[in-house]
């Protein structure tokens, strides 16, 4: 079987994984195809034919998958893993620390000021809203209800005026 061939970077493109994972599938299914017919055969020489070839297809898809697992794990990530403390944070400086990982599933740490927390966190909203909007999603119902009371006093011991707008 020949090996996945790379890229000079060392990647298989996306054609050639997926036409080792059909040639993959393909052995697998002819083992599966071969090991019935052995079992439904007529009489003993027909048993062993089957027999036979279903042994060669099963050892060729267990040399296909065991030389498949290897660039499959360099190409896809590794599962995430739950951190010991929580991917966001604030920090004493007052700045907010965000743990993540990239497409690589490399750590990556950005540290925003509060300012820059606020800005970013206000720039996800809006675009997670326009994408719930897009795909016909309303935010209404997974936005919080407002509580309806009377504002308290100020410290002039008197309500504050209602803003007309």
């Amino acid at each position: 079987m020949p090996a996945v061939s790379a890229t000079p970077a060392g990647t298989p493109n996306s054609t050639q994984l997926l036409d080792e994972i059909n040639n993959l599938c393909e052995a697998y299914a002819k083992a599966r195809v071969a090991r019935a017919l052995a079992e439904h055969s007529a009489d003993h020489a027909e048993h062993e034919r089957h027999a036979t070839l279903a042994d060669y297809w099963e050892q060729e898809s267990r040399t296909r998958y065991d030389a498949l697992v290897p660039t499959i794990e360099t190409v896809a990530p590794r599962p995430v893993q739950i951190e010991e403390f929580l991917p966001v944070r604030t920090l004493p400086n007052g700045h907010v620390e965000v743990h993540a990982r990239d497409q690589h599933a490399r750590p990556v740490v950005a540290t925003f000021t509060g300012a820059e927390a606020v800005s970013v966190a206000i720039h996800l909203t809006a675009h997670a809203a326009i994408g719930l909007d897009r795909t016909g999603a309303k935010v209404d119902p997974l936005l919080p209800a407002v509580p309806v009371s009377t504002p308290p006093a100020t410290a002039t011991g008197r309500a504050p005026v209602p803003n007309p707008r």
